[in-house]
């Protein structure tokens, strides 16, 4: 899946920045599912859908509106998709990393620190400060929870956002 993210404050916002990021981001991920489950519904085939949020659309952050919006939603659809084809065995849960170093957290400190008048060093060490493990992310952390999901280990879960973020996000 893709994702996007766009930072300003929502005041000062553009518009067309948000609906890119809630097109990229919600549209995106509704569409492929859409088209995904009906595959494996008319194919008559159980099996796992997994979606991938972020911490984002359960707390909100400054600056992300957009973003905090389209994971937000993300989440809508995974509950309701849950319930919806629970009835061909077919899971749905979504993970919701934290902060994770990727190129867009190294874009996002340096768009957020001219935003707050910091350094993009000031935004890496915040962003540490704030995770209970005392490290950020990496994208093995989240494919490791991806693999879980699309185990056998997970059959009996559906309709969840599951937080990898270090202990940052507690629900």
């Amino acid at each position: 899946m893709a994702g996007i993210s766009t930072m300003d404050y929502l005041i000062e916002s553009k518009t067309a920045d948000f609906d890119k990021t809630v097109s990229v981001n919600t549209r995106g991920t509704y569409l492929v599912s859409k088209y995904i489950v009906s595959l494996m519904v008319a194919a008559k085939r159980p099996g796992k859908v997994i979606l991938i949020a972020s911490q984002a659309g359960k707390n909100g952050y400054r600056a992300m509106s957009a973003y905090v919006a389209s994971k937000h939603a993300v989440l809508g659809l995974t509950k309701t998709l849950a319930i919806e084809v629970a009835k061909y065995q077919i899971n749905v849960n979504t993970v919701c990393p934290g902060i994770i170093e990727t190129s867009m957290k190294h874009r996002e400190r340096k768009d957020g620190a001219k935003i707050r008048g910091l350094s993009p060093d000031d935004i890496e060490k915040e962003d540490n400060s704030q995770v209970p493990l005392g490290r950020t992310g990496t994208p093995r952390d989240v494919a490791n929870v991806v693999l879980f999901l699309a185990s056998p280990l997970s059959d009996y879960m559906t309709g969840q956002g599951i937080n990898v973020t270090g202990g940052m996000t507690m629900n």
